[in-house]
């Protein structure tokens, strides 16, 4: 028997087996994890002595700023209800309006301003207290207009502002409950009229719409407070049921001590923690003053669970220190990650031979820790990249075929297809494009002619590179159309143009606009020899003919016009088609005269179907240069599709509008307009709006097409605005100056064109 001091220790034995078989990660870390805790704790402890003591601080100063930043949003937000009380009472003719109680005008002038400045309340009443105006937007975004809703007594600030009785009464502002039973900020604002008071306009701003902004710039809650502490207006409502809000607004009730505390306080001040439901608050409190008024009180407010944000924010400084005591287990594990050094070693050869080809070089080792583990993954990714590359191969192969195919069936397209690379470089992908490139000139590509169809911006399926257009080489036409090539990424790899041989059917259209033009002239002589013979006989067979037999003669005359005035457009239509622009001849020219004898020509038209037709021109019309005879006959295809399309006892109103270097006219009825579906194609030739209940509206679709035409020619633009049922307004806006004529030219031709009249 051994002696006991050789006598190997069981205990021993098995920990050093038990240590074998545990894994490589406690073997590193194990002997120091005791060093790592130590100073992992010793850091969460510095780190909370640390920030513990100035978290409370951060929060008070951040609520003190806050309520600094929403007394100055408010005093901005009275700016603004004094700038815009003034910009209404001070309007020319509204004070005269409340004076005189005409509500009309009143709301005229209020109104584009409530718009403009996006008001939310608007009150306006005479020095006797009542109601002129009441303006309210809607959640829709619209104003709506009442009147004689509300008095002066229902909005204290108002009626404080009358009982002064002096137009020199500073503004007064309040907290208001409007009838409608949400509170408003209001500024009430004196209107005076030769140094007398007579009205009062009110301009108010919804709390429930002003707090949120008010949180947003504050980043805290916010409430106001009146009347002893009760609480009116709270960014703590909208995260509460509707049920809910009388009892939230109870909760957070000032008591009238601590309200008139507040209330004479010079700034705000922080006043403590409270809570509501599960989280806790800290809020600061000040008075809300407007120049020497108070208000009121406000609050505000920010969760306490500030701190422990900020608490979870300092922790990098335990990260640190967490990251020095790993550095710390490193350095120290170093000599023991030695022992594990061979068999990674075997693991790089073997990475290093798969990564130059050999994919059937494997690990071979085998062994029940980690690395055996990261070795026997790896030798599985081994086969299973073998595999893949054995897949890839299948692919490329499968792909050159595609692209065979693809090569073929773009070789068997009659039309040119090419590739514009993003560096710019066109590479034909068919030997039609080849042929078509060979055909073309070098520079055809800054050919003037060519028409390009560029889509807007605006419009649906908008795509910047999408082009459309045809251009004349030699003695071809030819169509081309262009896309991006885009990824599934949404990235573009370049743009495909495909070009088409069009020439036949250009010609045919041709030869269709030839034949136009050909009949119309063939028809229009025997139409005048009809209507020549229909009026003489209207002129001297005289009690020969019996009442009927004129009405007869009066239709034929009728229709024989209007397919002469068909007719007319057909050839206007044809020449411009022709020359493939309209060329104008701009002199000087008095709008006012072209325009009256426009209206002297149609208002016959007009009373017969008793529209009330009205042509507004302002004094002092500059001289406009133009085409005299083809505006003529861009504005009498406005005024006379305004007329066809406008029932009877409606409206047509021509308005001019000059400024520094345009003229607007504007045609505006009150018709069938035009629905939204049809309005991209409202300028289109032989396109005629087809929602009209009868057959009474005559024309072959030219009008808008012409008018759009001479427009352009003049340099100017043509618009509309339109809503269905309710009437169209065109609006036409030529320079004053023609493109193309110098002011010397124009003061060349202004003297001769004056002598001439």
């Amino acid at each position: 028997m051994p002696p006991e001091e050789h006598r190997p220790n069981p205990l021993w034995h098995r920990f050093k087996k038990r240590l074998a078989d545990i894994s490589i990660r406690l073997k590193i870390v194990g002997p120091y994890l005791l060093l790592t805790v130590l100073v992992a704790v010793s850091g969460i402890y510095m780190v909370t002595r640390l920030v513990s003591g100035s978290l409370d601080e951060r929060l008070n100063n951040h609520l003190l700023e806050s309520g600094r930043v929403v007394a100055d949003t408010m005093i901005r937000r009275e700016y603004v209800h004094q700038e815009d009380a003034r910009a209404i009472a001070f309007t020319t003719g509204f004070a005269d309006a409340v004076r005189a109680r005409d509500i009309a005008t009143a709301l005229a002038i209020a109104r584009p301003i409530a718009i403009n400045s996006r008001l939310e309340c608007l009150i306006v009443v005479d020095s006797e207290g009542h109601g002129i105006l009441h303006m309210l937007a809607q959640d829709d975004g619209r104003i709506a207009a009442e009147e004689d809703t509300v008095q002066a007594g229902d909005i204290w600030v108002i009626q404080n502002l009358l009982d002064s009785g002096t137009p020199e009464t500073s503004p007064i502002r309040g907290l208001v409950q409007h009838p409608n039973q949400q509170y408003y900020y209001f500024t009430a604002f004196p209107i005076s009229s030769v140094g007398e008071l007579v009205g009062v306009v009110a301009i108010g701003s919804a709390l429930d719409t002003l707090l949120p902004d008010l949180k947003s710039t504050s980043l805290a809650e916010v409430t106001f407070y009146i009347n002893d502490g009760r609480a009116i207006a709270s960014t703590f409502i909208p995260q509460v049921d509707a049920a809910e809000v009388p009892q939230l607004l109870e909760d957070l009730r000032m008591t009238p001590a601590a309200f008139e505390r507040r209330l004479t306080s010079p700034e705000v001040t922080a006043m403590g923690e409270f809570s509501l439901g599960p989280r806790s608050y800290r809020q600061a409190v000040g008075p809300l003053r407007m120049g020497t008024e108070t208000l009121g009180v406000f609050s505000v407010a920010q969760s306490t669970e500030f701190i422990f944000t900020a608490g979870e924010a300092s922790r990098n400084s335990y990260f640190l220190l967490f990251a020095a005591a790993t550095l710390a287990v490193v350095g120290v594990g170093y000599a023991t990650a030695r022992l594990i050094t061979r068999p990674l070693e075997r693991l790089v050869q073997t990475s290093n031979a798969v990564a130059e080809g050999n994919l059937r070089r494997r690990t071979g080792i085998k062994s029940a820790d980690e690395i055996g583990v990261l070795a026997s993954t790896f030798d599985e990714m081994t086969e299973r990249l073998e595999q893949r590359n054995a897949e890839l191969k299948e692919l490329l192969r499968i792909q050159k075929e595609t692209a065979s195919r693809m090569r073929s069936i773009l070789a068997s397209i009659a039309d040119g297809v090419l590739l514009e690379e993003l560096q710019g470089t066109i590479v034909p992908l068919n030997q039609a494009a080849e042929m078509m490139l060979n055909e073309l000139p070098e520079d055809f590509m800054f050919n003037p002619n060519i028409e390009l169809e560029v889509p807007a911006p605006g419009e649906e399926n908008y795509n910047p590179w999408l082009l459309a257009g045809r251009f004349q080489a030699h003695d071809k036409m030819i169509s081309l159309h262009s896309a991006a090539v885009m990824t599934d990424d949404d990235e573009r790899l370049g743009t495909v143009i495909v070009l088409r041989d069009i020439t036949s059917e250009v010609e045919a259209e041709q030869l269709k606009d030839a034949f136009v033009e050909h009949v119309s002239h063939e028809l229009r002589t025997p139409l005048t020899v009809i209507k020549g013979y229909s009026n003489l006989l209207l002129a001297t067979a005289g009690d020969a003919l019996s009442a009927q037999q004129h009405m007869f003669l009066r239709t034929i005359e009728s229709h024989t016009e209007n397919l002469i005035s068909m007719i007319n457009a057909l050839l206007d239509f044809s020449e411009m088609a022709a020359k493939g622009r309209l060329g104008i001849r701009p002199q000087p020219l008095e709008l006012p005269d072209l325009l009256q004898q426009l209206s002297e020509e149609w208002e016959p038209y007009m009373q017969e179907k008793t529209l009330d037709f009205r042509v507004e021109i302002p004094a002092d019309l500059p001289t406009l240069t133009a085409d005299g005879q083809r505006l003529r006959w861009a504005l009498m295809n406005l005024i006379r599709n305004a007329w066809q399309y406008t029932p009877e006892s409606g409206a047509v109103i021509v308005r001019v509008t000059p400024d520094a270097q345009h003229i607007t006219i504007a045609v505006q009825d009150t018709g069938i307009g035009i629905a939204p579906e049809v309005r991209r194609q409202i300028f289109s030739r032989f396109f005629r709006v087809r929602n009209v209940d009868d057959d009474t509206v005559r024309g072959l679709g030219l009008g808008l097409y012409v008018t759009q035409a001479i427009v352009n020619a003049h340099g100017g633009t043509v618009d509309f605005t339109s809503e269905l049922g309710e009437g169209s307004t065109f609006t036409v806006t030529l320079p004053i100056i023609a493109p193309g004529v110098s002011e010397d030219t124009l003061a060349l031709l202004a003297p001769t064109e004056r002598a001439a009249r």
